[in-house]
């Protein structure tokens, strides 16, 4: 019988008032279990904070914590951050990270040690997201669907909603615009 272990995510990029729409992950697998991955944040906005509009503040804290600064580096150990950015895309502000990894546990994945025949598992309750579509194959497992991927599987993806409603919600596209002007 196969043992089966879950694939656990990095799930949070953002703190306090910055939100993120939806999120793509991407993981490219080499057979080592080593590989490269991305984030991609779509609709990264700012929500108010006691009915007050924080959305500078807010974007000062997503430049020089996570663009900037290590935040990103200290949430994800095991990572070699490669690339990280910000732009606009749609009308909204996005981002991307892009990382390699020396093995599966970094990026967060697991399987059966020394084992190429169990799956890679993604367990959608585990996350605080909403999993919209992925490119496994949905499984029950006891009363919880689970997202499974062949063993040999090269890449993964999926992509989650985390704030379905923008109502209200501060776009960061005029601050990102104004901050892009000064680092000309």
């Amino acid at each position: 019988m196969k043992k089966l272990l879950p694939l656990v995510l990095i799930a949070s990029l953002f703190v306090g008032c910055l939100q993120v729409q939806q999120k793509t992950y991407t993981y490219k697998l080499n057979p080592d279990g080593t590989g490269t991955g991305s984030v991609f944040y779509y609709n990264i906005h700012s929500t108010d904070e006691d009915e007050r509009d924080v959305s500078f503040k807010d974007f000062g804290t997503l430049v020089t914590d996570y663009l900037e600064g290590t935040t990103l580096e200290g949430e994800n150990e095991g990572w070699n951050i490669t690339n990280k950015e910000l732009f606009e895309q749609d009308g909204v502000l996005c981002g991307k990270i892009e990382f390699s990894f020396g093995d599966m546990g970094s990026a967060k994945l697991y399987r059966t040690a020394n084992c190429e025949c169990a799956p890679i598992l993604l367990l959608p309750g585990s996350m605080d997201e909403t999993l919209l579509e992925h490119n496994g194959g949905g499984v029950m497992l006891g009363s919880s669907e689970v997202i499974e991927w062949p063993a040999d599987s090269k890449e993964i993806m999926f992509k989650t909603e985390g704030a379905s409603d923008t109502t209200g919600a501060r776009n960061l596209v005029e601050h990102y615009n104004a901050w892009k002007k000064t680092k000309k």
